[in-house]
């Protein structure tokens, strides 16, 4: 079975017309997906500002992110949850979407990107408060992170237009 075959199948399957055909649950969980972006992805751009010195600089830096990076897993829960369920309603438009495509590709960057950061920079975050600001290998994952998301967003929502 190809991929297209298997996204078709799962299209196709009793649970993903459910979600699909019903007037309350589809709306619902895509409601759920878009709100949790500013939980998610809000949360990140704050804290990539933050680590670009643009905004939200005063007060030490550790304690900061700790806390917005909690409700950021929190809403990525939600969104990673409710995009899946999404994805399976409309798995056969979804293959051949560039738009999707894309998204995917952004997303997985920004996995790259985060992990970098996490293991790089992160350790290192609480001798950045008493040393005048991160380093410049954290600014360049902030920075990317922001272009990152800014892709996704736009693929997302146009994405959601073609299908």
């Amino acid at each position: 079975m190809s991929l297209f075959e298997w996204c078709q199948w799962l299209q196709h399957t009793h649970f993903a017309t459910m979600i699909a055909e019903s007037d309350w649950l589809f709306p619902l969980i895509e409601g759920s997906h878009i709100l949790a972006l500013p939980l998610s992805v809000g949360m990140v751009v704050i804290i990539d500002l933050r680590l670009l010195g643009i905004a939200f600089c005063g007060g030490p830096g550790t304690n900061f992110v700790r806390n917005l990076m909690r409700w950021s897993s929190i809403g990525f829960a939600v969104m990673f949850l409710t995009g899946g369920l999404l994805l399976i309603t409309q798995a056969g438009k979804a293959y051949g979407n560039a738009f999707f495509r894309s998204k995917l590709l952004f997303l997985l960057l920004l996995g790259i990107n985060a992990a970098a950061y996490q293991k790089l920079f992160y350790p290192r975050m609480a001798q950045w408060d008493s040393a005048g600001g991160p380093p410049a290998g954290a600014k360049f994952c902030a920075a990317f992170s922001l272009v990152l998301w800014i892709g996704v967003i736009v693929c997302g929502r146009t994405m959601a237009y073609q299908f």
